[in-house]
């Protein structure tokens, strides 16, 4: 493969009716523990790779894309958060005053990513625990 090869990534919903392809690399990847994106993310904290708007691209079901505006945010700006109507997934963050950008939540990429945060937003919002997550996965085993 060329170093000047674009990678294209391919993404979707827990139920596949939104599918989406996303250009490039982020040029950032970031971390937020803001209780909004924990609510959005369903999780604690939301991860966030920023691409420019034209490097994604809604392939199938936009018609099924939600858009909640969040205007009670940490930061004071309002944020659009896109997800799926049908399953509820996650998909996008964007903002409707900044439009040089837009977040992929990578959770909805259909492969697993390398990508490494290098930016934590709200640290002091972070559950104690999460600095101390250092978890040896789990392996399964028949039960005796």
């Amino acid at each position: 493969m060329s170093s000047n090869t674009i990678v294209q990534r391919l993404g979707s919903c827990l139920c596949r009716k939104v599918r989406f392809t996303v250009s490039g690399e982020p040029f950032q990847y970031a971390v937020c523990h803001c209780s909004n994106c924990k609510k959005f993310a369903g999780s604690a904290f939301m991860t966030n790779a920023f691409f420019s708007h034209d490097k994604i691209a809604v392939t199938e079901g936009q018609d099924v894309i939600r858009k909640y505006q969040d205007s009670n945010t940490a930061s004071g700006s309002t944020l659009t958060r896109s997800f799926c109507s049908q399953c509820g997934t996650s998909l996008f963050l964007s903002s409707p005053t900044k439009t040089d950008w837009i977040s992929v939540c990578p959770s909805s990429l259909d492969d697993p990513q390398q990508w490494v945060p290098r930016r934590e937003s709200y640290p002091d919002a972070k559950y104690p625990w999460v600095t101390a997550l250092h978890i040896e996965p789990k392996h399964k085993s028949k039960k005796l």
